[in-house]
């Protein structure tokens, strides 16, 4: 268990209400187009691509966020509404992407997104001084490959985080980044601190 579970469980109902917040303007912004050509010509413009990217990039980051809440075994109900809101309206754009076809082929398959399937932990207190601090990913073992750079950990003050997590919750949830404490008991972090004495 987090020891701060309650802060946690706060700082995901933020961030995800964020994120439904940014993927609902995008499909609220196609959904005003009246013409299917205008909304073609806007997708495929530089900029409506770029848009495309971030809005992908935010709805990866909900991937993460509920692949890190299985790992870790956290299953609070008014989150699973939050996620399924996420998804309804995440599937709602896609069909406005469907009028670009080369749009959505850019976009990467389902199974490339689901981090659900992640290994739920069998101890019940796991580190936490390896996981991004935004999702609860942890971050790949040196020997496994990132299938996408932002895939990899980037630490920032003695914290690790997602890039893309980072940028979203420090754009649109919060200007400081949280901070997880592990537990005192944690094996990981009493061999590391032994280690530096």
């Amino acid at each position: 268990m987090i020891p701060q579970m309650d802060s946690y469980i706060a700082h995901l109902k933020k961030c995800l209400n964020n994120i439904h917040k940014v993927i609902k303007k995008a499909n609220d912004i196609l959904c005003n187009i009246s013409q299917p050509a205008v909304c073609s010509e806007v997708l495929l413009s530089s900029r409506g691509t770029d848009y495309i990217s971030g809005v992908l990039e935010v709805y990866r980051v909900s991937k993460r966020m509920e692949g890190g809440m299985a790992m870790h075994n956290i299953e609070p109900n008014g989150l699973r509404i939050m996620f399924r809101d996420i998804e309804l309206t995440w599937n709602n754009l896609q069909a406005f992407l469907a009028m670009c076809p080369c749009i959505l082929q850019k976009l990467p398959p389902p199974s490339v997104l689901n981090c659900t399937t992640a290994t739920p932990h069998l101890d019940t207190n796991p580190c936490l001084s390896r996981c991004c601090g935004i999702c609860l990913l942890e971050g790949l073992n040196e020997e496994q490959i990132p299938e996408e750079p932002a895939d990899s950990l980037q630490e920032h003050k003695g914290h690790l985080y997602h890039s893309s997590c980072a940028n979203f919750w420090l754009n649109c949830v919060d200007s400081t980044l949280p901070v997880l404490s592990c537990h005192s008991s944690c094996p990981f972090c009493i061999q590391q601190k032994n280690e530096i004495l």
